[in-house]
């Protein structure tokens, strides 16, 4: 009889059991639904935002690349390849290799060069405070000596009394010279006119007496005789007809 009686309890603590159960397992599906727990990939510099839910969208923010502006100079008559380059601050360098150009003495009137950024300077970095009885250190950076006035030349004679092969080559080795209304002639009174040529520090330029299409590295004479003869002396002026350089041919 006394087994009998206690079967409410029983029933009481088995309800209570199956109740705790029930609320374990809300609890830890409720936990399973939170928010993901951030990972590595939530420091990426692309930043993404989301939104879930029916017709969720996403949208990613991407870094932009602004490309800079291209300079594009035109050559006219009169230019030259170290003009534009101290204009704009670069090297002549620098417009040959962002040009594709193998000659600086070779430029068209009408022909569009790409400018590069410029050359940036050196930064000068002040001297730190002399120690004592130490000697000072120099403030600035020295100034670089300029190439000066140009130094041009008869560099040689090649093939003289032959006409096919008759050439003479002028050279410059100091600052940019303009050719234009120079004359090289000899003791007969044989006197050629040089076109307008610019030459550039160490460029140099042939003439040749034969016949033939100038070039920037070239001039073509058109004699049906040769000029030169072996043993005189040929003279360089400039436009003004100061003499500039003479040569005595071997």
């Amino acid at each position: 009889m006394m087994r009998t009686r206690n079967w409410p309890i029983y029933l009481v603590l088995g309800l209570m059991a199956i109740l705790g159960l029930a609320l374990v397992i809300f609890y830890v599906s409720s936990d399973s639904d939170g928010p993901p727990t951030p990972t590595a990939a939530s420091t990426a510099t692309t930043a993404t935002v989301s939104v879930s839910g029916p017709g969720a969208v996403t949208a990613t923010a991407e870094p932009v690349v602004v490309q800079p502006t291209q300079t594009i100079y035109t050559v006219v008559a009169g230019d030259t390849l170290g003009a534009i380059a101290l204009t704009y601050g670069v090297s002549i360098d620098d417009l040959l290799h962002t040009n594709g150009l193998d000659d600086p003495n070779v430029l068209h009137i009408g022909q569009e060069l790409v400018i590069p950024p410029p050359t940036p300077l050196p930064d000068i970095v002040e001297a730190a405070e002399p120690a004592e009885n130490s000697t000072p250190l120099p403030t600035a950076l020295p100034t670089p000596t300029p190439i000066g006035p140009p130094v041009v030349e008869i560099a040689r004679v090649l093939g003289s009394g032959r006409l096919a092969e008759e050439a003479v080559t002028i050279r410059n080795r100091g600052g940019t010279a303009d050719l234009t209304g120079w004359t090289l002639s000899d003791e007969d009174g044989n006197t050629y006119a040089f076109p307008g040529v610019m030459l550039f520090t160490d460029g140099d330029i042939v003439l040749r007496s034969t016949s033939g299409d100038n070039t920037p590295r070239e001039l073509f004479w058109g004699r049906t005789q040769p000029a030169w003869n072996g043993g005189e002396l040929l003279q360089l002026r400039d436009a003004t007809g100061a003499l500039v350089d003479s040569y005595i041919v071997p």
